[in-house]
C-alpha cells in the first residue's frame, strides 16, 4: 500500500527548522484524518516527544478521538512504540492519560514488558519536580487525615477502655507521638513514587508496582532501625525474644501494612464510578485505612503473647499512620477524576466491602466482649436491694474470686452505700470496684469502710478480684484496651508461688448497708 501523497508536505512542515507550533499543531489534525500506519506512528511521536506542549496537547487530544473511532491499525502502532525502549516509558504514560479521559484503548499484545512500563511511570508522571516537593505535597492531606484518625482512634479507645473496665488508661502519648514524629517521614517514604491509579493503562501490572514502590521505601526506616539495633552489641542485641519480635516489627510491619494500604486505595480508586473526587478520596481512605489496620492488628496480636508492650505500643504507633498513608495515597489518585462516564467498577466494589467487613468485624469484637465483661467473670453471689440495706445490712462471704454483687434500685431516690470488707487488702491491692452504667468513669475503685453515692433506677455491681484491676489485665495501659479485649478479659497472669501461697488465706466478707441521702435546701425550697 503506497503512502498517502500528503505526507511529503506533512514532513515538510514537521521536518523545517523554521516549523512554528501552530504548524505543527496543523500537522497533528492532518496525520488524525489520514489515520494510516506511518500517520499513527507520527501522531504518536508528536504525542509524546514534541518539545512544545500545546502540540503534544494537540496530538493527544487526536488520539483520544482516534480512540474513540477505534481504527484497525491503532494497536499496532501502539504495540510498535511501547516496543522501542527509548518511546516505551512516555508512550505508556500517554496512553494511561488516554484511558483516565475515557479513551477506550485497542488490545495491546501481553508480551510488553508492563511491569517495568509500569514501575517507570513515576518519572513521566511526576515531571521535574524534585523528590521533597512531591512528598510535602502528599504530606500535607496525610497528616490531616492522620489527625482525624488519632481523634477516631481516641474516642473509639477511651470508649472501649470504660467498657471494658479500665480504671486507667494511657493512650493520648503514644497516639500524640506517633502524629508528631513518625507519620511524617513514613508518608514522606512512602509516596516517594507512587503515581495516581488511574495512569496505568493496565490494571494489574499498575496495582503490582505501586503496591511494589510502597513496599520498597517504607522498608527503609525499618532497615536503618534494624542496622541500629544489630550494631548495638553492648546490649546484647536481640539475646532475648522481645528483641526479636522488635526487629521484626520494624522490619516487616511497616512494607507489609503500606503494601496493604496501598491496595485498598488502588482497589477503591474508580470503584463508585464517576463520583466527585472529595467523595472518592474519601472513601478510598478509609478503605486503605481499613487494610492497614486489619494488618497490623494480626501482626501485633500474633505477637502479643510473647511481647505485649512492644506490640500494644506499636499497635498504637500504626493506628494515625495507616490513616496518613492512606488519605496521602488517596489525593495522589483523586488528582485524576475519574472519566465523566465512567461507571461503578462492581468487582472493586466487592474487594472494598470486604475489606471494610473485616475491619468493622475486628473493631466490634473487642466491643462484643468487653460489653459481657461483667457477666462473663462470674454468677452473681447476690442480688441485694439498696433500699432494703437501710433497715437490713446485708454480710455476704466472697468464697472465690472474681465475683460480683448486683445492687438494684427500684425506685429513683439517691442512697449512701457503705461498703466494709474484712479483711480488707494490702495498701495498693484493693480488688473491690463498683460499676455504674451512667457515671463517667463508670468504674470506681472501693476502699473498705468507703461510701457511695448511687440513685436512678436500674441496677449497679461490684465487683471483687485479687489485685487491682489494671494489673490483672495483661498490658492494659499500653494497649489502650483493644488487644486484651480481642483476647479476652479473664487472661490473667498466674499469681507468683511464695510462702503465703502455701497457706490458704479466710474469705473475705463484704458487708454492705445504705442510708437515704440528705435533702438539701435551697432558698427555703427543699430539693
Amino acid at each position: 500500500m503506497s503512502p498517502h501523497p500528503a505526507h511529503q508536505i506533512i514532513d515538510e512542515f514537521l521536518q523545517a527548522e523554521d516549523s512554528s507550533a501552530q504548524a505543527r499543531r496543523n500537522a497533528a489534525v492532518a496525520l488524525a484524518t489520514i489515520a494510516d500506519d506511518t500517520a499513527l506512528q507520527k501522531l504518536l511521536q508528536l504525542a509524546i516527544s514534541d518539545g512544545d506542549a500545546g502540540v503534544r496537547s494537540t496530538a493527544e487530544a487526536e488520539l483520544a478521538t482516534l480512540c474513540r473511532q477505534s481504527p484497525a491499525n491503532l494497536g499496532p502502532a501502539m504495540a510498535a512504540t511501547l516496543g522501542s525502549p527509548e518511546q516505551a516509558p512516555p508512550a505508556y504514560a500517554l496512553i494511561g492519560r488516554l484511558q483516565a479521559q475515557g479513551a477506550i484503548l485497542p488490545p495491546l499484545p501481553a508480551t510488553l514488558p508492563w511491569l517495568h512500563l509500569a514501575l517507570s511511570l513515576f518519572r513521566q508522571a511526576r515531571g521535574t519536580a524534585g523528590w521533597w516537593s512531591r512528598s510535602v505535597r502528599a504530606m500535607v492531606p496525610g497528616l490531616f487525615t492522620a489527625l482525624l484518625g488519632v481523634l477516631a482512634a481516641l474516642a473509639y479507645l477511651q470508649w472501649l477502655a470504660e467498657i471494658s473496665l479500665r480504671s486507667e488508661h494511657d493512650v493520648v502519648g503514644p497516639l500524640v507521638a506517633s502524629l508528631l514524629f513518625i507519620a511524617g517521614p513514613l508518608i514522606a517514604f512512602g509516596t516517594w513514587r507512587t503515581t495516581p491509579s488511574r495512569l496505568h493503562p493496565r490494571r494489574s501490572s499498575g496495582a503490582l508496582a505501586e503496591i511494589a514502590w510502597a513496599c520498597l521505601h517504607t522498608a527503609a526506616p525499618g532497615i536503618i532501625c534494624v542496622a541500629a539495633i544489630l550494631l548495638d552489641n553492648a546490649r546484647g542485641a536481640l539475646a532475648d525474644p522481645e528483641d526479636w519480635v522488635i526487629a521484626g516489627m520494624l522490619l516487616l510491619l511497616p512494607p507489609i501494612a503500606a503494601g496493604a494500604i496501598r491496595a485498598g486505595t488502588i482497589a477503591a480508586d474508580g470503584a463508585l464510578g464517576s463520583c466527585r473526587r472529595l467523595v472518592g478520596g474519601c472513601f478510598a481512605s478509609i478503605v486503605g485505612a481499613a487494610a492497614g489496620l486489619v494488618c497490623v492488628t494480626l501482626a501485633t496480636g500474633l505477637f502479643h503473647g510473647i511481647s505485649g508492650s512492644v506490640c500494644s505500643q506499636v499497635w498504637i504507633w500504626w493506628l494515625p499512620i495507616c490513616f496518613g498513608l492512606a488519605g496521602a495515597y488517596a489525593w495522589i489518585d483523586a488528582r485524576v477524576p475519574c472519566a465523566r462516564e465512567a461507571a461503578a467498577d462492581g468487582q472493586r466494589l466487592t474487594i472494598c466491602a470486604g475489606i471494610l467487613a473485616l475491619f468493622l468485624v475486628g473493631a466490634l469484637m473487642p466491643v462484643l466482649r468487653a460489653s459481657g465483661a461483667i457477666r462473663g467473670l462470674a454468677e452473681p453471689l447476690a442480688s441485694v436491694d439498696v433500699a432494703a440495706l437501710e433497715t437490713k445490712p446485708a454480710t455476704i462471704p466472697l468464697h472465690s474470686l472474681p465475683a460480683r454483687i448486683e445492687l438494684k434500685l427500684a425506685s429513683s431516690d439517691r442512697w449512701n452505700l457503705i461498703v466494709d470488707i474484712d479483711p480488707p487488702s494490702p495498701a495498693g491491692e484493693s480488688g473491690a470496684y463498683l460499676w455504674r452504667a451512667r457515671n463517667r468513669p463508670p468504674l470506681q475503685q472501693v476502699a473498705p469502710g468507703s461510701i457511695h453515692e448511687i440513685g436512678g433506677r436500674g441496677t449497679s455491681t461490684l465487683l471483687f478480684f485479687e489485685r487491682k484491676l489494671d494489673q490483672l489485665l495483661r498490658d492494659s495501659q499500653a494497649l489502650g484496651a483493644f488487644l486484651d479485649a480481642w483476647w479476652g478479659r479473664q487472661s490473667m497472669p498466674p499469681t507468683p508461688p511464695g510462702p503465703a501461697a502455701d497457706t490458704p488465706s479466710a474469705p473475705r466478707v463484704v458487708t454492705l448497708s445504705a442510708f437515704p441521702v440528705a435533702p438539701t435546701v435551697h432558698f427555703g425550697s427543699k430539693q
